[in-house]
């Protein structure tokens, strides 16, 4: 991603696209550089996607947010599919919305298994597991 956006970013350049006029509101220079530092950061955070499954609860950092929560306000952990992917998402009760585990998301197949099994392995998350699934 940040290779494609440093690509596009120089294709611009080369034709004096980053130059700015009286109508630009913002120079594009200025915005071509936000740009690259945003992706930078979602890159970042795309790379160190990770959940961790201890005692006290489920640590997740995810693409765009992070999040902890204990055991006992889980209500379930279900897994989705979704074209060819497989998800695992985090059902807490008392909120409408549920959060998404984007670090076991893999495609289906061995990966997905494994981070089944990783699921099934730990006491907490294996009793949490929506049994109707698999």
């Amino acid at each position: 991603m940040p290779l494609a956006a440093l690509g596009l970013i120089w294709f611009r350049s080369s034709d004096s696209g980053l130059s700015s006029t009286p109508s630009d509101p913002v120079s594009p220079l200025v915005m071509a550089v936000v740009t690259l530092v945003a992706v930078a950061v979602l890159a970042w955070r795309s790379v160190t996607q990770r959940a961790a499954l201890d005692e006290d609860g489920l640590h997740c950092r995810n693409l765009t947010m992070s999040f902890h929560v204990e055991w006992e306000r889980i209500e379930r952990l279900e897994l989705v599919h979704r074209g060819g992917l497989q998800m695992v998402e985090v059902r807490v009760r008392g909120l409408r919305r549920h959060n998404r585990l984007g670090a076991a998301t893999r495609f289906s197949g061995e990966e997905a298994a494994l981070v089944l099994d990783a699921l099934r392995a730990h006491p907490q998350a294996s009793a949490l597991l929506d049994a109707e699934q698999f």
